[in-house]
């Protein structure tokens, strides 16, 4: 019914017309105002949209003409005068809906509402706007605080990635004036091989298999120290920790081929990588 509508409104390719229920109790803390509040909604273009808008406007205007009309017009008048009146009436609020979009500021080119509208049943009192604006207020206010402590999680992660490259990434947030922090490569992410750490084999296959294995012993060591990393989220940790296990068993094959081939030489087997990683868990 008429007398239970709050608001028609239209957003782009919405269209939406709140009614008031009052057999529905709203529990949600985020409403404000009037509770029991049903919302219908309709999609379509956006042209189509505005002009059911219009339409809707011009009947509920029409309505309250025609209850206006109803309280001074006598009971012994016939209905065709009584239509005759409510026709005149609604001509002149008809034109002035369709004019109203461009005099009246609240409405935009794909924005449009009962209360922007002008309608008589449309004022809203002062206390409810009071509420509405704390309410926005609030919710502005706790959207900034959110806000800032994403930025403050931005720069964490862009001072890491300068720890690891060496370079403040352009993603970093500056404020007004601010210069970008000076940042040094950490120290532990790169490894350099001594000289003295290469056997010296006669067997050129045995020397070569014995510098890959100290190669890849280093990378086991990088891959461990980057999984042991404090405040990594579970997605990384999980990466990391795979790469990890990955480089272990690759260290092992090495040292599998390695022994093969001392074996097949008439050499001993060796127990290099057992040794070298006493521990292989990631606390």
């Amino acid at each position: 019914q008429w007398k239970q509508l709050e608001n028609l409104y239209f957003r782009e390719k919405k269209f939406a017309v709140e009614v008031h229920d009052p057999r529905r109790i709203s529990v949600s803390r985020r409403t404000f105002g009037q509770s029991g509040l049903v919302v219908q909604t309709w999609y379509a273009n956006t042209s189509l949209i505005k002009s059911i808008w219009v339409m809707a406007i011009s009947q509920h205007q029409f309505y309250l003409d025609r209850k206006q009309s109803k309280a001074k017009i006598p009971s012994a008048r016939s209905l065709d005068d009584i239509a005759m009146d409510l026709t005149e009436m609604g001509t002149p609020k008809v034109s002035k809906l369709v004019t109203l979009e461009a005099k009246n500021q609240l409405i935009m080119a794909s924005n449009g509402s009962l209360i922007s509208s002008g309608s008589q049943d449309s004022e809203v009192s002062e206390e409810q706007k009071k509420e509405k604006i704390m309410e926005l207020k609030k919710k502005e206010k706790l959207l900034q605080e959110k806000l800032l402590q994403k930025v403050e999680e931005l720069k964490k992660i862009c001072l890491r990635e300068a720890e690891l490259t060496g370079k403040v990434p352009k993603e970093y947030p500056l404020g007004a004036g601010e210069e970008p922090p000076q940042v040094r490569r950490r120290v532990g992410t790169a490894f350099k091989l001594d000289d003295n750490l290469l056997p010296s084999e006669e067997d050129p296959t045995l020397q070569d298999l014995e510098s890959n294995f100290i190669i890849h012993q280093k990378l086991v060591e990088a891959a461990k120290k980057l999984a042991s990393e404090p405040d990594l989220c579970k997605n990384v940790k999980k990466k990391r920790k795979q790469e990890y296990a990955d480089a272990v068993k690759k260290l092992q094959e090495i040292e599998n081929s390695i022994n093969e081939y001392r074996i097949k030489c008439g050499k001993k087997p060796t127990q290099k990588s057992t040794l070298a990683l006493p521990g292989e868990r990631i606390p």
